[in-house]
C-alpha cells in the first residue's frame, strides 16, 4: 500500500467528490478525519500498518459501512496531499493536536494508531504535548494558590 499511496493521485474532481461526501458528518468524525491522516503520516516509516490501524479505528467508530469507505479514503486523499507537500500536514498537525488536547478521549486514538514498536517516539513526543497543554492549562497561579490553601484550611 506504501508503494499504491506515493503512486495514487487523485485528480481535482475525485479529491472535490471525497472531500464533498464526507463533509458534514458530525464534529466527532470530522475530528477523526484530522487526526487520523495525521497519524498515518507520523508513522510514515511503516504506512501500511498504520493503514490497517486507521481501518480498524474507522470500522469501530464510523458505523455504516458505506461511509466508512469514505471516511477511509478521505483519511488516503489527506495522506497523500502530507506526501506531496509538508507544509499542510504542518498545519493539520497543529490543528489535530488542539483536537486531542480539547477532548482527550481521542488521545486513545493516538494509543492505537501509535501501537507498533516503531512508533514509540512519536507516541511519547504526542504524549508531552498533551500533557504539557494540561499542565498549563490547569496551574495555579501564587495568589490563587494561596486563597485555595487558606478556604481548604478553613472548611476542614
Amino acid at each position: 500500500m506504501t508503494n499504491d499511496i506515493q503512486k495514487m493521485r487523485f485528480t481535482y474532481l475525485q479529491k472535490f467528490l471525497i472531500k464533498w461526501q464526507t463533509r458534514s458528518l458530525g464534529a466527532k468524525i470530522d475530528t477523526l478525519m484530522l487526526i487520523l491522516p495525521v497519524l498515518v503520516y507520523v508513522g510514515r516509516p511503516n504506512l501500511d500498518g498504520q493503514f490497517q490501524h486507521a481501518k480498524a479505528v474507522i470500522d469501530r467508530i464510523v458505523k455504516p459501512t458505506n461511509l466508512a469507505l469514505k471516511v477511509f479514503d478521505r483519511v488516503k486523499v489527506a495522506v497523500s496531499e502530507y506526501i506531496h507537500d509538508e507544509k499542510i500536514y504542518m498545519q493539520d498537525r497543529e490543528r489535530a493536536f488542539d483536537a486531542i488536547v480539547e477532548d482527550i478521549q481521542f488521545y486513545s486514538i493516538v494509543l492505537d494508531m501509535l501501537q507498533d514498536k516503531g512508533c514509540e517516539t512519536q507516541r511519547d513526543i504526542i504524549h508531552s504535548v498533551v500533557q504539557k497543554a494540561y499542565d498549563e492549562e490547569y496551574a495555579i497561579n501564587r495568589e490563587n494558590k494561596r486563597i485555595l490553601e487558606y478556604q481548604e484550611q478553613a472548611f476542614r
